[in-house]
């Protein structure tokens, strides 16, 4: 319901995104990185690749 934009612009910076937070990660400069740490191995079926999708299942909706 709110949504905030950060500028990942030090090297030194982190950001922790907790479950089922939909985030979008974009405008990279040269040479940077993304890294990603999680608990689990990849599964595809884990993510959710639509914004309509994931709001769905967290307001308990059904896709239509």
């Amino acid at each position: 319901r709110t949504k905030f934009k950060y500028h990942m612009n030090r090297s030194n910076y982190g950001l922790y995104v907790p479950p089922m937070i939909w985030r979008e990660i974009d405008n990279f400069s040269g040479g940077s990185v993304c890294m990603v740490l999680a608990s689990e191995y990849f599964s595809e079926a884990d993510y959710f690749r639509e914004y309509k999708d994931f709001h769905n299942q967290v307001h308990g909706l059904r896709n239509e």
